[in-house]
């Protein structure tokens, strides 16, 4: 790669990196400042602003000093802090904490309701908030608990976000959430209702949602952030780098538009020329997709169709918005499945997939979902009804239609693939021993592991028709660890389109410190060798 590879239209400020010993780290695994630096070069990040875990997990009084000190000598992160509501000994008052932020050069308070269990009430918070707003220092907002649980999707609480923003009209509020999905809805209304609510976009996980959210409210409301070391930056900066935009709309969410909310106290913001990208995948993940394009295409094997009917909002989101996307980005064909299938009528659904396989049959390859509710000979008869609509192969997602995952119907729909040669994804085919057992007992079928895995690594190694979807990679060595024992053979890109972007699910493979070869496999290579022997249709 040149020096000219290097230089971006964009200078990306990540608004959301923790530094420490957070209570998920395990050894080996990035957390300290110098892993964030190391990790900002190879995207071609040039600044962050960092809270310390201490402030984030367990007391602001022990992270805020911490993070100062931590970052006194490097002068691309700004520190931020926390705070707990004001009135107690815990920390100072108000006005002198403030006063406290701007002399240390602190960009940023984060409010923390779910952590620290307090609500966002005028009689809780206010006080806190008055010199805040006065300050005109941005006040990031997380409903999200650290800790236990799993995926904290959709826990904002609506009411009282738009409450306090309309309490405090000139204070820049910015939402950062784990994972905003079915919630969007309730987002729109919030921007409509609070014209100083801001969105950081690390949660933000949604099929063209940079571009609508942009091109509706404007690129102004919109903050990058990576929720490093939670997430990798990999999945939310080759989105924005892909994202159908202007590069003046791009420069703004990349960091322009935090760096005017940090004026306040007068930050400095080195110059910065990131080094030379590790490859031609890692080139293109920075710039975009669009501007520049990958090596190789891309063959997805995993995407869902019919989006425009869906239960939560899909913009963009009809099968020839896909195809478009598919081409704007590099992706040759994706095997495709309904969406109206999870959730409900998966014959509606499957009609609606063999609608995009007819209008653009070079692009899509279609499987049938079926629902083992419906009983064997039902099952039997969609999919039988599946291959007279060009269908050819199967999907299956129990777990989200409430059945057991390692229910008797599972092995209708893998006895019918072994008949019929074809490939069976399923979100979650459940323990390893399980998997075993259909791999073996339908040897002449290809099982999907539709979601990221190593668990069946074991298996893998025994058994050759078993691969793993790369959807999701949410990590910042994720798609490593899983090369590592998986092998790069046996790994399949899949994008979740057009429930996630295509380029959400490229990035962690784009950037991942693999050689160029294992990328290429991975990202096409794998599903054009399994198209070539199974699935292939009537005409195979």
């Amino acid at each position: 790669m040149s020096t000219d590879d290097a230089r971006l239209p964009w200078s990306v400020l990540d608004a959301t990196c923790v530094v420490g010993r957070h209570v998920k780290w395990q050894g080996g695994q990035p957390q300290s400042v110098a892993d964030l630096l190391a990790e900002m070069d190879h995207y071609g990040v040039a600044e962050a602003l960092v809270l310390d875990c201490l402030s984030r997990e367990n007391h602001p009084a022990e992270g805020n000093p911490r993070i100062v000190e931590l970052l006194r000598a490097e002068p691309r992160l700004h520190p931020a802090w926390s705070a707990v509501p004001a009135g107690t000994d815990e920390q100072p008052p108000p006005a002198a904490l403030v006063a406290a932020m701007r002399a240390a050069g602190v960009g940023a308070l984060f409010l923390l309701p779910g952590q620290f269990k307090h609500p966002l009430s005028d009689w809780c918070v206010d006080d806190l908030l008055d010199p805040l707003a006065a300050a005109g220092a941005p006040l990031f907002v997380s409903f999200v608990e650290v800790g236990p649980g799993g995926w904290p999707t959709d826990v904002c609480d609506w009411p009282a976000l738009v409450e306090l923003c309309r309490r405090w009209p000139t204070l820049p509020v910015v939402l950062w959430e784990f994972r905003i999905r079915r919630g969007q809805r309730a987002l729109y209304k919030a921007l409509d209702a609070c014209p100083n609510l801001r969105v950081e976009l690390s949660g933000y996980w949604l099929h063209h949602g940079v571009e609508y959210l942009s091109q509706r409210w404007g690129p102004e409301r919109l903050i990058y952030g990576s929720n490093w070391p939670t997430f990798g930056p990999h999945m939310t900066l080759s989105t924005l780098a892909s994202a159908d935009l202007s590069d003046d709309a791009k420069r703004l969410i990349a960091g322009d538009n935090l760096r005017q909310l940090l004026r306040w106290c007068d930050l400095t913001h080195p110059a910065y020329t990131p080094p030379a990208p590790a490859d031609a995948y890692v080139a293109s993940a920075r710039r975009g997709l669009a501007a520049l394009p990958l090596p190789t295409p891309v063959a997805d094997c995993h995407g869902h169709l019919g989006g425009y009917l869906s239960h939560y909002h899909v913009p963009d989101g009809r099968h020839d918005d896909a195809v478009a996307d598919m081409d704007r980005l590099g992706v040759e064909c994706c095997c495709v499945f309904s969406f109206s299938g999870v959730t409900s009528d998966e014959t509606a659904g499957n009609d609606r997939v063999a609608e995009a396989v007819a209008a653009h049959p070079d692009r899509f390859v279609g499987f049938t979902l079926v629902n083992p509710h419906r009983g064997r000979a039902a099952m039997l008869a969609e999919l039988e009804r599946g291959v007279a609509l060009g269908l050819r192969g199967v999907k299956l997602i129990p777990s989200y239609q409430g059945y057991p995952e390692e229910g008797p119907n599972i092995d209708v729909a893998c006895e019918w693939a072994d008949a019929h040669g074809q490939l069976i994804l399923n979100h979650h085919w459940g323990g390893a021993a399980q998997v075993e057992r259909l791999v073996a007992t339908y040897p002449n079928a290809c099982f999907l592991t539709g979601h990221t895995t190593t668990a069946y690594a074991a298996v893998m190694r025994q058994y050759a028709n078993l691969y793993v979807c790369s959807c999701p990679l949410l990590g910042p060595r994720a798609c490593e660890e899983v090369v590592a024992a998986i092998g790069a053979d046996r790994f399949l890109f899949g994008s979740d389109l057009l429930d996630l972007p295509i380029a959400w699910g490229l990035g962690p493979i784009l950037f991942a410190r693999i050689p160029p070869e294992q990328k290429r496999l991975i990202l096409g290579d794998n599903l054009r060798r399994l198209l070539a022997s199974y699935s292939r249709g009537p005409a195979g």
